[in-house]
């Protein structure tokens, strides 16, 4: 982790800039490829760039930035030209680069870290206002962080900061503003108050110049991130925390209109409002994420079709994950330490093995306003479940339980089936209280969870008027092989059982079964 700056140095840079205003003069590149930074040689007119100065890198031209000014300004602001490129140069060690004033990128910056793991550079914006810290990515722009991997204690060789200076009070968040057609490529970088804006970025590989990858970075602080009508953008195993005094009214990671969306293994603490919210997404996956004192962990909605929300983890937050106007499955995701687990509105989901964990005695596990919700393999009893008044166009039962049925059959002859049927239902009708029956049997057991197609039996109900409805008797029948092929199969045996109100299956692979069928 980098430490902040000592106010008495950056009471001195602030006071050398100040003093150089009236000096300030604009320094371009000498148009014949750049150089070094620190070599007159590379600027127009021999003159090395000051802190007072505005800095132009021009069209073609390569500036490798070869200074520590670690504790001082190295110019006001930074004008990149297409085509122009600003860098770091590689085995000098620690390069720090503070602008203050905004940088306006047409071309390329690049912090490659990757060649030797004695390097760190760093871009520092040190502007006394939030506008003076800005950075804006024209068309055609790139803004492409590389650290070098498996450094020691989590280190990064890279960072791009937006720190304290001298006796500032309020943190000054530097935006990062990008707006179609740019290259954002940030890997194995530390990222401190630093705010991402991105939109129309085409992720794809389909068009030249465009990129959007956020891979194993650090981000500290107020640092977020915030995509919109992107496509295919990846964010994955990133840190997000954050220890600010006053919680963030935002969230660590906010996509919207960005189909294809990877969120994948980040990880996420403390001081925001939401951890992740994904908004009229399509075909998007959130796994194995993990949020922690968060306002909430993970919330969307307003149209997410065959978004994929599995694996994640969310502690210590009053709501857990909220849906609404929302359809798809959450599976395989614990939420701790919750009032409100899991709350949708006007939504269609299905809950499989969602696991909630010492919830407030006061709280819900889930808190249901309109929709449809099935619930299969969780560990929520009914009385944990607050139903809102359904609509007078409501037609369906708003919340069903539905279990995994392992039936265990011994010593019964080969090529068996076992058959699973709500007792009572005409032998022709179409059964809706059970799934993927007749089932084989292998080592005498109905399909595992994991085979995909596991025998499964509605346990309860909760109808219209928030009432709690039992679930029928089912009849199990093992049926033996045919005499010949096109004949009916025989009924080798018979018994009933009725579904406990909670089946819940810690391993949902786990061979124990729910009921075991004895031959002999």
């Amino acid at each position: 982790m980098l430490k902040p700056l000592s106010a008495p140095i950056m009471i001195t840079v602030l006071l050398l800039a100040i003093g150089n205003l009236l000096n300030a003069a604009e320094i371009s590149s000498n148009r014949v490829g750049g150089g070094a930074w620190s070599d007159p040689a590379t600027w127009h007119g021999g003159v090395v760039p000051g802190a007072s100065d505005d800095v132009v890198i021009l069209k073609n031209d390569v500036v490798s930035f070869d200074r520590n000014d670690d504790g001082k300004v190295s110019c006001r602001k930074m004008q990149i030209d297409p085509k122009g490129v600003f860098t770091f140069k590689t085995s000098v060690g620690k390069a720090i680069c503070c602008l203050g004033d905004a940088l306006d990128i047409s071309g390329v910056i690049k912090l490659d870290g990757t060649k030797s793991a004695s390097d760190f550079f760093e871009l520092r914006f040190v502007g006394a206002t939030a506008d003076q810290r800005k950075i804006k990515l024209a068309k055609g722009a790139g803004l492409l962080l590389y650290g070098k991997a498996n450094l020691p204690d989590g280190r990064c060789n890279v960072a791009l900061r937006s720190p304290k200076i001298g006796e500032q009070k309020d943190d000054l968040v530097s935006i990062v503003e990008a707006d179609g057609v740019v290259s954002i490529d940030w890997q194995r970088a530390y990222i401190h108050e630093v705010k991402l804006i991105a939109k129309k970025i085409d992720n794809t590989g389909a068009k030249p110049n465009e990129r959007l990858n956020l891979i194993d970075n650090q981000f500290t602080g107020q640092a977020r991130v915030w995509l919109q009508y992107c496509d295919t953008p990846i964010i994955s195993k990133n840190t997000f925390e954050c220890k600010t005094a006053k919680p963030i009214e935002e969230a660590a990671i906010n996509v919207s209109y960005s189909p294809l969306t990877e969120i994948k293994g980040n990880t996420i603490k403390g001081g925001f409002a939401i951890g992740i919210t994904v908004n009229n997404q399509s075909d998007s996956v959130l796994l194995n994420n993990t949020v922690e004192k968060c306002a909430a962990g993970i919330t969307g909605g307003y149209g997410i079709p065959n978004t994929m929300l599995r694996g994640c983890v969310v502690r210590d937050c009053a709501v857990g994950i909220k849906l609404e106007g929302a359809s798809g499955v959450v599976e395989h995701t614990v939420v701790e330490s919750a009032t409100t687990a899991f709350h949708m509105q006007n939504s269609n989901m299905q809950l499989t093995h969602f696991v909630v964990k010492n919830l407030n005695p006061k709280g819900q596990a889930v808190l249901f306003d309109t929709g449809t919700l099935s619930l299969l393999n969780c560990n929520i009893a009914p009385a944990q479940i607050k139903i809102g008044v359904q609509p007078a166009t409501a037609k369906t039962d708003p919340v069903t339980c539905v279990h995994y049925a392992i039936i265990a059959v011994k010593d019964a002859p080969a090529d068996c089936l076992v058959d699973v049927r709500t007792t009572g239902l005409a032998a022709d009708a179409n059964d809706p209280n059970v799934r993927n029956t007749p089932a084989p049997l292998a080592g005498g057991l109905s399909p595992l969870p994991k085979t995909l197609n596991p025998l499964t039996v509605k346990a309860w109900t909760f109808d219209l008027k928030g009432k709690l409805l039992a679930g029928p008797e089912y009849t199990v029948r093992v049926l033996g092989p045919a005499a010949k092929e096109g004949d009916a199969r025989p009924v080798l045996k018979t018994t009933t059982f009725r579904p406990q109100e909670s089946a819940f299956r810690a391993m949902p692979d786990d061979t124990t079964p729910t009921l075991e069928v004895k031959f002999k």
